[in-house]
């Protein structure tokens, strides 16, 4: 190699050593290129307190590390809110009380540095509860607002579950238009306690309300006033027990009268006095029918003959008011019957302590008049009014009302004192079909037609602490649009109940008022909330030992805490699973549509030890 390359060479290596060794030095500033960024960090801490309709501020901090300026901008927040400068304002609405609204502010320095702080605000807020009945009439729906009067039982109450098991009781305010306002209460759950019950909620509104079927009650001086109708037209026959029935369109007393018409009798003339203080005159039509008993393959009831509706009647209170109707034959009309009774049978098991026996069943086809797009639940059998137009054949328990109404299904819970034979057939344990029924139908089409079923079976146990045996009946009833098939049960009763973690069935001595219920859902069919009864053992209004209703709790939960139990009693507790297509246990609890059903079971006697300690305090906030 030349000299002259050699020298060349170590030069090149001795720069390129000298380079590495210097991490790239330059010919400009000779200084470091790995400075950090500048820093922003926020100093202030987000306001989360807030109420509806109450002024919400935040006062933004922040620092940057190179003390460049710092700009903010609200890149999420509920709508009503801005920000001006560092400062947040917002003012909740009642539909932003009570739920989380998030908000995110970006902080920004004039250097390039920026960062997010997020945080979240549930207003206290109002709850805000209507109670209107609303009753349906020939002329529409008319509302009336709940008479809450200066009882404070009667006014609604929100109780907020504290840590501690205590509540905090928030009280409700009658506002002029008869609407309820409870102000303040936190977001969450609360047990809202209304005069019917105790529903487990986290509404901020809620409709109370129920839809009953006829003119509103109005009252007069009290008086005796003369019913006496005169049917002409009527299908004679013999060895038959033709019906006659004249219903109202008056909430207090939609069955005016009926009777038996003789045998081969083509008119009837019946009348009833009543002593009341009804105001009569409200009364503006009339429905007319004739049901025929029928004994057709293996069916065997009563079914809608010829029918009139009078319209624009006249009555005035005391006297007597006469009526003449002449029927008319009504439209046909026909429905495959078939009754799944294995089914209903075996959805009457394991619904309590000890054996459970189907009672009797009971079923009807009939109209729901004036309200079209919901069911009304009628209060009970004889208040109405709904047009029968299939009913299965019961022996009537009083002449004056024969078994036209489908009020058997109405019967639910408890010791109601009457026979089985006065209200129901024999319990249909097997499948029957009974065949096609022809029936008259000459109500207007956009009324409701509905099946309804019910099958009611009794669970006795021993009386706690006197002799004899508490029997419950259990109600498993539903209302369907008219069947093209069999009929079964569209839900059953929930299953594998606890208490506290053990079986429901199973009797306990417990040392604790904390009592925990829960269950799995029902095996047939999706509930919208359950019903939680509780029953104490006392006495009834005559004075006899049995279990009186303590109280009664709503949740669309699988489990509920049950408050305010006493040291020293002894409680059955009986859960109601309900289905409907429109209510909502939370906020819309009585507002139903078809379909609609229930199923029962009940629990074992347990006993709540005198040493025990009650948590379930009730504080003001």
């Amino acid at each position: 190699m030349l000299p002259s390359a050699k020298k060349e060479i170590t030069c090149r290596l001795l720069f390129a050593l000298i380079f590495v060794a210097c991490g790239g030095c330059g010919s400009g500033s000779g200084g470091s290129h790995n400075s950090q960024p500048p820093l922003l960090t926020f100093t202030s801490t987000p306001t989360t307190a807030a109420a509806e309709g109450v002024p919400y501020s935040y006062l933004l901090s922040a620092t940057s590390s190179d003390s460049s300026p710092i700009t903010f901008t609200l890149t999420n927040s509920p709508p009503g809110a801005t920000l001006s400068g560092s400062s947040v304002s917002w003012t909740p609405i009642h539909a932003q009380s009570r739920v989380s609204n998030a908000f995110t502010v970006t902080a920004s320095s004039a250097s390039g540095a920026s960062a997010n702080q997020s945080w979240v605000v549930i207003p206290n807020g109002t709850v805000n509860i209507t109670a209107a009945t609303t009753y349906w009439t020939p002329s529409g729906p008319i509302d009336v607002l709940p008479p809450w009067g200066a009882n404070p039982f009667f006014i609604p109450d929100a109780l907020v579950p504290q840590s501690d098991g205590s509540f905090l009781r928030f009280p409700g305010e009658v506002n002029p238009d008869g609407s309820i306002s409870i102000p303040g209460v936190p977001g969450g759950y609360y047990w809202l306690q209304m005069f019917d019950g105790n529903y487990w909620t986290g509404a901020s509104n809620f409709d109370d309300g129920i839809d009953l079927i006829g003119r509103p009650p109005a009252t007069t001086s009290q008086n005796t006033t003369g019913f006496v109708a005169s049917f002409s037209s009527i299908q004679p026959s013999a060895n038959i027990a033709n019906i006659v029935s004249l219903q109202t369109d008056l909430y207090s007393f939609p069955v005016l009268l009926s009777g038996f018409v003789p045998d081969n009798a083509s008119t009837f003339t019946s009348g009833v006095p009543i002593a009341s203080d009804i105001d009569w005159t409200q009364l503006s039509e009339v429905y007319a029918s004739q049901f025929t008993q029928i004994s057709d393959g293996n069916f065997n009831g009563y079914v809608l003959g010829p029918a009139q509706t009078i319209s624009g009647v006249t009555a005035s209170n005391g006297g007597t008011n006469r009526i003449s109707v002449s029927l008319s034959a009504s439209p046909s009309a026909s429905v495959p019957l078939a009754i799944e009774g294995t089914a209903w049978a075996s959805a009457a098991q394991s619904i309590g302590p000890g054996t459970s026996v189907p009672v009797f069943s009971d079923y009807a086809l009939y109209v729901q008049p004036y309200a079209t797009d919901r069911y009304v639940v009628p209060t009970s059998g004889a208040i109405g009014p709904d047009f029968t137009v299939i009913r299965a054949n019961v022996p009537p328990s009083n002449p004056l009302f024969p078994p036209i109404t489908s009020y058997g299904c109405f019967t639910e819970l408890g010791t109601p004192g009457f026979s089985a034979a006065e209200v129901g057939g024999p319990p249909i344990v097997t499948d029957q079909n009974y065949g096609t029924v022809a029936y008259g139908d000459p109500y207007p089409s956009t009324w409701l037609r509905m099946l309804q079923y019910c099958q009611l079976s009794s669970v006795t146990f021993p009386f706690p602490t006197a002799p004899g045996n508490t029997t419950f009946y259990l109600t498993n009833k539903q209302t369907t649009p008219v069947p093209s098939g069999p009929v079964a049960p569209i839900l059953t009763s929930v299953q594998s109940p606890t208490l506290n973690g053990n079986s429901l069935f199973q009797s306990a001595t417990l040392n604790t008022t904390t009592v925990s219920i829960a269950w799995a859902p029902p095996g047939t069919g999706q509930p919208f909330g359950c019903f939680v009864h509780v029953y104490r053992w006392g006495t009834d209004p005559d004075g006899v030992p049995d279990y009186v209703s303590d109280a009664l709790y709503a949740t669309a939960k699988t489990s509920v805490s049950v408050p305010f139990l006493t040291p020293g009693n002894i409680y059955v507790f009986v859960i109601l699973a309900a289905s409907d297509a429109n209510a909502n246990i939370e906020s819309t609890p009585h507002r139903f549509k078809i379909p609609n059903a229930e199923s029962w079971i009940i629990s074992a006697p347990f006993v709540i030890a005198p040493a025990a300690t009650s948590e379930s305090a009730i504080l003001s906030p």
